[in-house]
């Protein structure tokens, strides 16, 4: 049994990035305590290679791929039997109720704690016969006829079991044993989550970086595999959006749930706060806990304006994937340097996670003849580059709270950053007194290079404006984001639910 166990969906230790250094952080920070990690992956895959190695506290590693085709089918209760309970569950959280959540919980993974204290299990109904089974096809016939007959039913029968067979998986996982249970997002590490805590009784933590539902509404109004768009097909427009809006609402339920028995909740600024409460997470009980970084080890890197070469330089920190959307990037470049003709780029991250993508931004930077300008470093160590580089850019479509954007603030650098996530208040204050510190960075428009040229422009130009940005960046920092901070707060949330999941064990 472990001390806590990290929930983590498609990120640490797979994945480099924000929220997986952040959970290799909190980890190692944490030397006392023993640690367990639940991957959520999409399938099996032995050849993926671990990005982080684990600290010598982690003591279990367990994954969980939710698309695995194989399926649970060890079970003896007909689901005939308990075929009512699994109709009306569907037909509550259509209404955003889940009350019936436990029962079902209970005919398919029997031996949650509640039921354990009957001193008895019920046989299950298995995830094969939800899938497969005369019954569940029947129970999938009610419920496109109460609630999908506008699209077709081959559709609605197929997405069906598409969204259910990560769900079943999840439902029938093996459940770490831990004193604190800790989910890094709502979602599927949000349900297992919910799952260890009605087994076993030990409480639940959780810290929503993205808001979960949001992304995957991006991702789902994007997708062309939930069902291919045809722009003279009316029909197909109105499947389109049946079939999308079925997905949203699981993700929707996930979240809520999440919501509904988490016993913190930990959001990292006041914008996504908000988010989380107009989505069913009580304002009340949400704490605001940002992110912090090591000030010691990026401190005072920036040397001077024009580094000792006098060359200024420009830099993209992160992963070369589509989110980051590098290419934008790259042709702000190219407008960049006919202000600076001598200006060198840099593009600092790994570019393994998506070879297509990474191919179209080489290819990008070939086109607009900047292949003698722009360098890709690969993965490197950012410290190494902030002692160099003028300027920051962060061209991502979607973010959290950007680590790059605080390790450049402690630096010295100036950032311009498009305006997504907790960027805005990063760069220009969050309250009356952070605001009064002053701008560390410029604000840009999504996905525009134009504007992202501008503003690199302006401060590039402006040597007074770099400097004050530079130590507004500093001060800031120094004053929100320390990383004592951050595990000061973690640590008396930890230590709590650690003392009330004792207090339970020996009933006071």
């Amino acid at each position: 049994m472990v001390d806590i166990c990290m929930i983590c969906e498609g990120t640490y230790p797979y994945i480099t990035g924000g929220v997986s250094a952040w959970v290799n952080s909190i980890i190692k920070e944490f030397p006392n305590l023993t640690f367990g990690v639940v991957h959520i992956s999409s399938r099996p895959d032995p050849f993926r290679e671990m990005k982080y190695k684990f600290p010598p506290n982690v003591l279990e590693f367990v994954e969980i791929p939710i698309h695995d085709p194989k399926v649970d089918s060890d079970g003896t209760k007909n689901i005939a039997s308990g075929a009512f309970d699994f109709y009306s569950f569907h037909q509550e959280i259509k209404k955003g109720a889940y009350s019936r959540f436990a029962p079902i919980l209970e005919m398919i993974a029997p031996g949650f704690q509640g039921q354990q204290a009957e001193g008895h299990a019920r046989a299950k109904v298995t995830a094969e016969q939800i899938l497969y089974s005369p019954e569940s096809f029947d129970i999938i016939t009610k419920l496109y006829k109460e609630f999908g007959a506008s699209t077709s039913f081959i559709d609605y029968y197929w997405t069906f079991r598409t969204t259910h067979l990560p769900l079943l998986q999840i439902l029938n996982a093996g459940i770490m044993k831990a004193s604190v249970y800790h989910a890094v997002s709502t979602g599927y590490a949000g349900l297992y989550g919910v799952i260890a805590k009605l087994k076993t009784g030990s409480p639940l933590v959780l810290t929503e970086h993205g808001i979960y539902t949001l992304e995957r509404k991006i991702e789902i109004a994007e997708a062309r595999w939930i069902l291919e768009d045809s722009a003279d097909n009316l029909k197909m427009h109105v499947q389109l959006g049946k079939i999308k809006d079925f997905w949203i609402k699981i993700f929707d339920f996930l979240s809520k749930l999440a919501y509904k028995f988490s016993d913190e909740i930990i959001s990292l600024y006041t914008e996504n706060k908000k988010i989380q409460v107009s989505l069913g997470a009580p304002e009340n009980e949400i704490k605001l806990i940002p992110n912090g970084i090591d000030l010691a080890r990026f401190e005072n890197l920036k040397g001077r304006f024009g580094g000792a070469d006098g060359i200024l330089k420009v830099g993209f920190v992160g992963r070369v994937v589509p989110v980051k959307d590098v290419e934008t990037f790259v042709r702000s470049c190219k407008i960049i340097a006919e202000s600076f003709p001598q200006a060198e780029f840099y593009v600092i991250g790994p570019e393994d996670e998506d070879i297509e993508y990474s191919r179209n931004v080489r290819n990008l930077v070939s086109a607009l003849g900047l292949g003698e300008k722009i360098k890709f470093t690969g993965l490197a160590d950012s410290a190494d580059y902030y002692k160099i580089i003028d300027v920051l850019v962060l061209t991502s479509i979607t973010e959290v709270q950007p680590l790059v954007i605080l390790e450049a603030m402690a630096a010295g650098v100036p950032t311009v950053a498009s305006n997504v996530g907790a960027c805005r208040e990063m760069l220009y204050g969050d309250n009356f007194a952070d605001r009064k510190i002053g701008h560390c960075g410029i604000i840009t428009k999504i996905k525009d290079p134009a504007d992202t040229a501008a503003a690199v422009v302006r401060i590039l130009g402006d040597h007074r404006l770099w400097r004050e940005m530079s130590v507004a960046g500093q001060k800031r920092v120094q004053a929100y984001y320390q990383k004592h901070q951050l595990i000061s707060s973690y640590r008396r949330i930890y230590f709590k639910q650690i003392a009330s999941r004792i207090k339970m064990i020996n009933g006071r």
